[in-house]
């Protein structure tokens, strides 16, 4: 049986859509599918995924555990390096070699941090009883975007969702995509499970910036 990578070229060679200009985004978690791939005629845009577990609310960093520490690849080949290590300068200048984009969780660009107490504990700001996402507040984001189109990379950001429950209350979504926290810091696209919001969002952040 044919590995997914030939089947995947197979296909997108038969739909006459391998080229950088098909309307096609090749993306994956492992950089060895990416790297085969590209060595096997893959002429797609490609895109390397940089996940991360959780978020510890105290510190407001990005914290790893499997599976979502680090491609599966590096675990099998004993790399101990993070997903974390994928977005420092080395570590972009890396995927540069061998994909054209990244695709990363919101908090590599816009990090998330909880509100404490005076007494040192995260606050319930929502009062439902519990700490969590929706409770945290954005922070001053970070160089990455920049960093990665220094590098010639375009960056994808994921996941925007409608429901609450994630990330942040669903009556902002439309006003963390459309304000600077994302658009206005120079993404490349998003990632969305509600195309129409995502698409109402840019409309809005078009017409902000009289475009």
């Amino acid at each position: 049986m044919a590995p997914l990578e030939d089947k995947l070229i197979a296909a997108l060679n038969a739909e006459g859509w391998n080229s950088r200009s098909a309307p096609v985004f090749v993306q994956s978690f492992e950089p060895s599918s990416l790297k085969e791939m590209r060595s096997k005629g893959l002429k797609t845009r490609m895109v390397q995924l940089v996940d991360g577990d959780d978020i510890d609310l105290k510190t407001g960093k990005i914290t790893y555990a499997i599976p979502f520490d680090r491609p599966y690849d590096w675990r099998k080949s004993g790399d101990e390096r993070l997903f974390g290590d994928m977005v420092t300068p080395a570590g972009l200048a890396e995927i540069r070699t061998y994909a054209d984009g990244i695709g990363v969780w919101k908090p590599y660009i816009v990090p998330v941090k909880g509100r404490m107490g005076r007494a040192g504990q995260l606050v319930d700001v929502n009062g439902d009883g519990k700490v969590d996402l929706q409770d945290a507040t954005t922070k001053p984001p970070t160089a990455l975007v920049a960093e990665a189109h220094k590098r010639g990379l375009f960056v994808h950001v994921f996941t925007f969702r409608n429901e609450s429950g994630v990330w942040l209350p669903t009556t902002r979504v439309i006003r963390r995509l459309s304000t600077c926290s994302f658009f206005r810091l120079g993404v490349d696209g998003v990632f969305s499970e509600f195309p129409d919001t995502a698409v109402m969002a840019r409309a809005i952040y078009l017409r902000e910036c009289g475009r």
